[in-house]
């Protein structure tokens, strides 16, 4: 793209902001009361997905980089954070505590079809898609040693016939 996407506490909590590659033409793109981290961009680059913490817990919004409305894609009372969207614009891996430990799930760019990717006893943290778009790469904290790990998306199976 010809913009940088930054988080930025200028007047207030933490904001997304962009600027262009020049340093010039700053323009504010969030404006909540809560904290706002981790934009990841749509492949067409108009929508990006973040995290906020508006409501004292961080929830994953998406909104169009050039106006619109924030349309929270999240909701319970436990953090999501780290959204990342697929190289396909299809999906969105994230981390949640929702279970009661940082582990990696998977959901549609429409927040539908929250799928749990890792369950491990330790911290699964900082997903990332795979180019290939059917596997996450992620950090994972175990026996007191983070490594990097690769998981397979499991893939949906058709238990009909038309």
């Amino acid at each position: 793209g010809k913009r940088v996407i930054y988080a930025f506490a200028e007047k207030g909590p933490m904001q997304l902001w962009s600027v262009d590659l020049e340093g010039k033409d700053k323009k504010q793109i969030t404006e909540s009361e809560g904290l706002s981290h981790w934009p990841s961009f749509t492949p067409n680059g108009e929508q990006m997905v973040f995290a906020n913490s508006r409501e004292n817990n961080y929830e994953i919004y998406i909104r169009e980089i050039e106006g619109g409305e924030e349309l929270r894609l999240t909701e319970n009372r436990i953090m999501d954070i780290r959204p990342r969207v697929s190289p396909d614009g299809s999906k969105i891996c994230f981390v949640s505590t929702r279970d009661g430990n940082y582990e990696i799930y998977v959901m549609n760019i429409d927040g539908s079809n929250v799928v749990r990717i890792t369950d491990n006893e330790e911290r699964d943290d900082f997903p990332s898609w795979h180019p290939d778009g059917n596997r996450i790469v992620y950090v994972s904290e175990r026996d007191g040693q983070k490594d990097i790990f690769l998981v397979d998306i499991p893939k949906p199976i058709k238990v009909t016939a038309r």
